[in-house]
Order: structure tokens, then sequence, then C-alpha cells
């Protein structure tokens, strides 16, 4: 995967700063750095899916490969070089049948879900406009509902949550996964506010 958009998109690296006093064992859910780090690393996730059609990576060495890289280039703005392996397990991003109504693929989705969902009708526009992202956001959890009861298990409602915020990143949204609109309404990664460019 492709990290140099860590180094071009305009994402507020402020709350990773003093990582370090937050301690070295860290969960996403806890730490503002640690969502931000999840939802700047789906950027990578969202185009992968695009290219590849896999909602995840294929083993944990690959996702090991793929944190260094990331953190490699979080390393570039400087920011502490623990990061990605406090933030992170490789093996929550590698793929298995088990995580969400057995989705692993764009082909699993569609078999479940149908060629078209509320993401289509909703999410392919420019994400900028709160009216537009709101209509997105809504149709995001629809459809999470929709996967988590096809799944049966409310224990993957994370995971599907995930599952469905690539989706619309990667291959509903027609200006990308880099773009301010999907950047900052998919995939919840905070921006510099426009006057400090």
């Amino acid at each position: 995967m492709d990290f140099n958009y860590v180094l071009r998109v305009p994402w507020n690296s402020s709350n990773c700063h003093n990582f370090v006093s937050q301690g070295s064992t860290t969960k996403n859910s806890k730490y503002p750095c640690c969502t931000t780090l999840i939802s700047l690393f789906s950027v990578a996730l969202a185009q992968r899916l695009k290219e590849t059609s896999l909602f995840r990576l294929p083993d944990v060495s690959t996702s090991q490969s793929c944190l260094l890289d990331f953190q490699s280039k979080l390393n570039s703005l400087p920011l502490p070089n623990n990061l990605a392996s406090s933030c992170f397990k490789p093996q929550q991003f590698v793929i298995g049948p088990n995580i969400c109504a057995g989705v692993q693929k764009i082909s699993d989705w569609v078999a479940k879900l149908g060629r078209s969902t509320a993401l289509d009708g909703n999410c392919r526009a420019d994400l900028t406009n709160l009216t537009a992202c709101d209509a997105c956001v809504k149709a995001g959890f629809q459809v999470q509902s929709k996967l988590i009861e096809i799944d049966g298990k409310k224990s993957h409602s994370t995971n599907c949550f995930y599952f469905t915020v690539l989706y619309a990143a990667g291959v509903v949204n027609e200006a990308g996964p880099e773009s301010n609109g999907v950047l900052s309404c998919i995939l919840g990664v905070p921006l510099v506010p426009h006057n400090k460019f």
C-alpha cells in the first residue's frame, strides 16, 4: 500500500504530538491519537479495496509490513516512532471469514447487500457539504445495521462499521479516499483548518 498520502493530505496531527505521555499500551477507542491514526490508515485500506476488491490484508506479516511503512511516514512529520505499534495490532487488519457477515471482498458485499445500497445513493457526491455528509452518515448506519442483521452477531458491529466506511470511501465516493470530503465525513480524519494552510 502507498502511504505517501500521510504527507500530502491536510490531516491534523496535533492529537499525536504528546503521545508519549499517554503510555505505550493504548487502545484505539481510548486516545484521540489512535482514533485519528485508524482513520488515516483507512485511507490506504479504502484505496486498496478499490484496487483489489479486498477489505483487509491477506496475513499478519503483510499487515506488519504495512504498519512499518505507515510509521515511517509518520516519522517524517516528525511524530513519535511508536505510534503504529502502540495503537494497532497487526491481526486487526487481516482478512477472515468470521469478521462481518462473511464479507471478505466486494463480490461478497454485493452477494449479501445487492448491487446498490443506501451508500450508493447518498455517498457519491462532494461530502464537504454538511447536508450531503449527514445523508451519507445516515446511509452508513443503515448499511451497517443490515450487515449486523445478516451476520447475526452484535459483537461484529465494529468490523461491519469499518467495512461500511471502507466501501463508501473506496468504492462509492467519486472523489476517492484522499478527498477532503471523504477524509472528514466518511473516514473521520480531523483536518487542519483552511486558514492554517
